[in-house]
């Protein structure tokens, strides 16, 4: 629950769907009857019917719509983001200028990388650090001695700007001279000296074991009232449900939403990110400030480029299957940082090892999915099923029916189509082959 609530919150899908605390994070409500729309699941629509507060359906200006998608496409979210996901930010957009104002809003986002596009590259290499290359001047090759001397000073004066100069080794010498004199000087005094230490060594050895006694009997002491000490302890150090709201706040990743006009309570990746690029306020699920961006994205190890897109099995750009899900921050200026494994197994060596089982066709056919635009069968269910299934049919008996015909004979109820298994239950000798989960044995 937010410490102070928030006065105008715009709720996305997903605040729908995770069944946020709305009542709790905001005064009044805005959403778009587009959002109500995308939800499909019987349970958020039925809890949308009877909500604990007022939802208010508000519609953004078109120059706000223009200004949001003018923006998420210099950031690059612009592929990611659908019409009603642009929808939801210029409400949030619009309602910020409404009741704060547009100074303190970015009009452009902040650029963090510069690329810059090279011309072809010279044949002859040009101001190459630590090489001099003279240039080369047509004539019969003869020099004034005048002419000589400059460009050996120039090239020396080259030489000195790159290169450090030699140590000297002097210095160094004459110190691993005096430290062989010093050495030598001290084991002759070392010599002398023993008698007297052996005879100093007899009496300090006494005194110290008489004080190590005593230090041990100390030691005991407080043994025992420290023992006496965690019996009592309440395990203040762990994380425990009671207090780990506390210790997110104190993470750093969440802070209380103080002074906080204008928020949008949104689970969507590119949309936090557009929206703290402009300079809105992001709230949580909880109704916490969100103050850096953290989420999951796609990075293919063959071409090494990115997608936001979860549902991806596939690279978009280069068609491999070596997507990889990482970590990215987003912080408060709009910078992206990935969050790599040390694991060195990242990629799934499945299908290295043994060779693919040869495809087989037939209407219930299952092979495995090996490209992007690769086609499958319908998996159709029997005429016979379908005609248990006709809800229309004046026969038709809801729920289990011992007088109901059973499909028993087709390919497809041997493949247990009709209970959804998506053709198990044969047993198949080649790993690489795709296995169906719950299969009648």
């Amino acid at each position: 629950m937010a410490a102070t609530l928030v006065e105008h919150v715009v709720a996305d899908a997903g605040a729908f769907l995770k069944k946020a605390p709305l009542q709790d994070i905001g005064t009044t409500i805005y959403t778009l009857k587009d959002v109500v729309e995308e939800i499909r699941d019987k349970p958020t629509r039925k809890s949308l019917s009877f909500l604990p507060y007022e939802l208010h359906f508000k519609e953004p200006s078109p120059e706000h719509i223009r200004f949001v998608t003018e923006f998420s496409k210099k950031t690059g979210d612009y592929p990611s983001l659908s019409a009603t996901d642009i929808k939801v930010l210029a409400l949030t957009y619009q309602l910020e200028v409404e009741q704060v104002g547009s100074d303190h809003l970015k009009k452009e986002p902040d650029l963090k990388v510069h690329v810059q596009n090279t011309q072809r590259h010279p044949e002859a290499p040009v101001h190459v650090t630590g090489f001099h290359f003279p240039s080369k001047k047509a004539g019969d090759g003869r020099q004034t001695p005048a002419q000589t001397q400059t460009g050996i000073n120039e090239e020396f004066n080259s030489f000195q700007f790159w290169r450090n100069p030699l140590p000297c080794i002097v210095s160094e010498l004459l110190e691993l001279l005096d430290v062989d004199v010093s050495e030598e000087v001290d084991n002759q005094s070392g010599a002398e000296l023993e008698g007297l230490q052996q005879t100093e060594d007899f009496h300090t050895e006494q005194g110290e074991l008489a004080e190590e006694e005593e230090e041990e009997d100390d030691d005991e002491e407080e043994e025992e009232e420290e023992d006496d000490d965690d019996g009592s302890d309440d395990g203040g150090g762990w994380i425990t449900p009671s207090n780990i709201k506390q210790v997110q706040l104190e993470s750093g990743d969440w802070t209380a939403p103080a002074n906080v006009k204008v928020g949008c309570l949104t689970t969507d990746f590119a949309m936090q990110n557009v929206l703290i690029q402009i300079g809105l306020h992001v709230l949580s699920i909880n109704g916490m400030l969100i103050k850096q961006a953290r989420n999951y994205i796609l990075r293919c190890h063959a071409c090494f480029k990115t997608t936001t897109n979860m549902t991806k099995a596939f690279c978009p750009h280069c068609g491999n299957k070596t997507l990889k899900k990482i970590a990215v921050t987003i912080n408060e200026d709009g910078s992206t940082q990935m969050h790599f494994s040390r694991n060195p197994k990242v990629l799934n060596p499945k299908g290295l090892k043994y060779s693919l089982p040869l495809p087989k066709g037939g209407k219930h056919g299952n092979n495995p999915h090996l490209v992007e635009d690769q086609r499958f069968p319908q998996q159709r269910l029997s005429r016979k099923a379908r005609e248990k299934t006709n809800a229309f049919s004046p026969d038709y008996v809801s729920g289990a029916s011992p007088f109901s015909d059973h499909d028993i004979n087709s390919r497809a109820a041997n493949l247990q189509i009709s209970d959804g298994q998506g053709g198990g239950g044969r047993k198949r000798t080649n790993p690489n082959a795709t296995r169906k989960k719950f299969v009648k044995k």
